[in-house]
């Protein structure tokens, strides 16, 4: 078979968070740079209803589009992919489906031996917990040209930031698992004066970058995660950050001065947020994260789609 020129549908769930749109188009931009062609499959809203109601209009795209090979993200678009017969189908799961309910990780794991050709999990702390044969860690990566070095000033004039000092939580305060309550909490336990907690949520793609570099610390307060891409959007932008230790954040931020891994109550939250703003400067952390390149994981993910051709060509 020629490799050149695949065709590869992604398959998600935006569910209306402007982030995880963010999170496949990168991805799929980078694919397309190497000569994949990529088209989207979006299964907008939540519930198994929503997903249950694409799985005959996917049938229909997918045969009517004869894609080489379907790429979905997110378990249950995992699911619905199958259940529609998309053939060869990779599946990545992400932090979402990292800590899911007995009943569901059993169904993970049946699908994954049954129908997936190849699962992508986004850390290695995945990777042991879920025990997915034909599986292996690809976390997503980074457009460093995206989140290139902008100048401090011009950056706070760009999003409007005052003299405080400003410490960015990047999600959606409404999704429980990210824990904004937590963030709340410790800010009013801080010893430093004049501190903001700037909340970033559905901002525009190329207006991500100037929060970054306005901002003094990240602060992740989640309770689970895969490989959180807003870490290594600050560790590219050279951000201090303060995390609860989830997911891969620990290997991630490792080496890294500036970055501080807390226990999940507010004042030991606060202590910490406290030493990254003494801290006071830029970390070393873009140089730190260059292997999580875009451009070097969709070569990865390119190299596993073939061998997932190749198998399939063989059997």
């Amino acid at each position: 078979m020629d490799f050149s020129n695949l065709k590869v549908l992604i398959v998600y769930s935006s569910q209306g968070l402007f982030a995880r749109k963010h999170l496949v188009t990168t991805q799929g931009t980078a694919l397309e740079k190497i000569g994949v062609n990529v088209d989207y499959y979006d299964i907008p809203g939540k519930g198994i209803l929503t997903y249950a109601k694409h799985i005959l209009p996917l049938k229909r795209y997918v045969k009517q589009k004869q894609f080489d090979l379907v790429h979905a993200q997110f378990g249950y678009s995992g699911f619905t992919c199958a259940i529609a017969g998309c053939k060869p189908l990779v599946v990545s799961l992400m932090g979402t489906d990292y800590r899911l309910e007995k009943a569901t990780s059993l169904l993970t794991r049946f699908f994954a031996r049954s129908f997936w050709c190849f699962t992508i999990v986004k850390s290695q702390k995945m990777y042991n917990v879920l025990k997915i044969k034909n599986s292996k860690v690809i976390p997503n990566g980074i457009d460093f040209a995206r989140f290139n070095t902008i100048d401090r000033e011009i950056a706070r004039r760009q999003v409007g930031f005052n003299s405080s000092a400003h410490v960015l939580w990047v999600s959606d305060p409404e999704r429980k698992e990210k824990n904004f309550d937590l963030a709340r909490e410790a800010l009013s336990y801080l010893k430093t004066e004049d501190v903001e907690l700037t909340v970033v949520n559905n901002v525009e793609l190329d207006q991500v970058p100037f929060y970054y570099y306005a901002a003094d610390v990240l602060l992740v307060t989640s309770k689970w995660e895969g490989s959180p891409n807003v870490v290594k959007e600050a560790m590219a932008c050279s951000l201090p950050i303060v995390s609860t230790d989830v997911g891969d954040v620990i290997d991630i931020t490792k080496d890294v001065d500036g970055c501080y891994i807390t226990e999940p109550n507010p004042v030991e939250v606060a202590r910490a947020v406290d030493t990254a703003l003494t801290f006071g400067k830029r970390t070393n952390g873009r140089e730190k994260v260059k292997y999580l390149d875009v451009e070097y994981i969709s070569e990865r993910l390119l190299d596993t789609y073939r061998e997932v051709l190749r198998k399939r060509n063989k059997s």
